[in-house]
């Protein structure tokens, strides 16, 4: 039986000027298209441990683990 994933809380603003924003941003995606934690790892081709770390605002993952992902879910990173 697959899992239920809940939908996580719709970040209030697309300007990111924290890990703890982009965390919100990634989490979001991923729970809104219905994937587990170790699913969407999977496709992005981590660990569920970095996604997971990625998602509560580890400031310890890599700048291209970072870009992987956010390309994964579709976000579109912008420097103004």
């Amino acid at each position: 039986m697959a899992k239920i994933v809940k939908t996580s809380k719709k970040p209030s603003d697309n300007i990111i000027t924290s890990i703890n924003d982009l965390a919100e941003h990634i989490k979001y995606k991923r729970t809104s298209e219905g994937l587990s934690l170790e699913e969407a790892a999977s496709l992005c081709n981590i660990s569920a441990i970095t996604l997971s770390k990625l998602e509560k605002g580890f400031e310890g993952v890599r700048f291209s683990t970072v870009l992987n992902v956010s390309k994964m879910f579709g976000l579109k990173l912008e420097i103004k």
